[in-house]
C-alpha cells in the first residue's frame, strides 16, 4: 500500500472516530498511542532514531531506524516494552479502582490487558512475532524462522475467523473486529513473505552500521553446491553475521569463495543466475 493511500485511509479513520462521539474510541486511541510512545522511548534509550509515527487503517506504529544493529536482548526489550507498559498501567489503575471507580477506569483496565495480550500474539505484524523472530533467528536461518512465524500467523488468523463464525452462529452477533483482525494478519503475513529477500538484503546493508558501532562482527562460513541460484544462496545468509560461501563442484572441490557483499552486487547486476554461470562470467 502506498504511503499516500495510507494517509487518506488514516484521515477517513480519524474522521470516523471523531464523528462517532463515543469517548471510548478516543480512550482506546490514547492507550494505543502511549503503547507506541513506550516503544519509542526504549528504542531511543538504546540509540535508535525515531522518524515517524505511522497512522494507518491498521492502527498506529512507531517507525524507528537502526533496530537491526542492536543486540538481541535490546531488540526484545523494545518489542516487549509496549506490553509491559500496558500491564503496569492496568495494575496501577486496578489499585486506583478500589478508591475511585467508574466506566473509564474499568475500560482502561480492560483496554490495557487486551492490548498487552493481543500484541504478544506471535502473528505478523504484532510485537509477539518480532520477539519470536529474534529468538528463532538465533538458532535457525532468518528465512526459515520467518516461514515458521508465517504458519503460526495464518493459524491465528484462522482461529479468529472460526471464533467470529462461532459467535455469529451461536450468539447471533457479528463480531467485525475478529474478521478484520484476521484479514489484517493474513495481509501483512503475505506481505512479509513476498518481501523476505529484500529484508535479507536490507539486513546485510545494516550490518555495516553494527560493525561501525561495535568495531567487530562475527563471521559465518558455509559450503554450497555450484548449481545453486544466487537467491537460494541469499536465503542462507545469517543476518547477524558476515557470511562467506565456499562454492564446491561435483567432486567437492573448492572452485570459488563468495562473500556476502559480492553476492548482493551479483544479484543487483545479474539477477537470479546460478553460481556456475556467475563464476564462468568472472573468468
Amino acid at each position: 500500500m502506498k504511503r499516500e493511500t495510507k494517509k487518506v485511509l488514516a484521515e477517513i479513520l480519524l474522521i470516523l472516530l471523531v464523528c462517532s462521539y463515543n469517548p471510548m474510541f478516543i480512550f482506546a486511541f490514547i492507550w494505543v498511542f502511549l503503547h507506541e510512545l513506550t516503544h519509542i522511548f526504549i528504542a531511543l534509550k538504546y540509540g535508535c532514531k525515531f522518524y515517524n509515527i505511522g497512522f494507518h487503517i491498521f492502527g498506529l506504529n512507531a517507525e524507528l531506524s537502526d533496530i537491526n544493529i542492536l543486540k538481541d536482548k535490546e531488540k526484545i526489550s523494545i518489542y516487549l516494552s509496549g506490553a509491559v507498559f500496558n500491564i503496569i498501567s492496568a495494575t496501577l489503575i486496578y489499585l486506583i479502582s478500589f478508591r475511585y471507580n467508574n466506566r473509564f477506569i474499568e475500560e482502561s483496565i480492560n483496554l490495557n490487558i487486551g492490548l498487552a495480550i493481543f500484541n504478544l500474539l506471535p502473528a505478523y505484524p504484532l510485537d509477539g512475532s518480532r520477539i519470536l523472530e529474534v529468538i528463532l533467528s538465533k538458532k535457525i536461518l532468518f528465512k526459515k524462522a520467518q516461514r515458521i512465524i508465517s504458519i503460526i500467523s495464518f493459524i491465528i488468523a484462522g482461529l479468529f475467523i472460526i471464533i467470529g463464525i462461532y459467535i455469529y452462529i451461536f450468539l447471533h452477533s457479528l463480531n467485525f473486529s475478529m474478521i478484520i483482525g484476521a484479514i489484517i494478519i493474513i495481509y501483512i503475513t503475505r506481505m512479509e513473505a513476498h518481501t523476505s529477500m529484500y529484508i535479507t538484503m536490507g539486513n546485510i546493508v545494516k550490518k555495516r552500521k553494527k560493525l561501525l558501532k561495535d568495531n567487530y562482527i562475527e563471521n559465518k562460513s558455509i559450503s554450497v553446491y555450484y548449481k545453486q541460484g544466487l537467491v537460494n544462496v541469499l536465503a542462507l545468509v545469517d543476518r547477524n553475521k558476515f557470511n562467506t560461501f565456499y562454492i564446491l563442484d561435483d567432486d567437492m572441490k573448492l572452485i570459488y569463495i563468495l562473500y556476502e557483499d559480492e553476492l548482493i552486487e551479483a544479484l543487483k547486476c545479474y539477477g537470479n543466475m546460478t553460481l556456475e554461470e556467475y563464476i564462468k562470467g568472472k573468468s
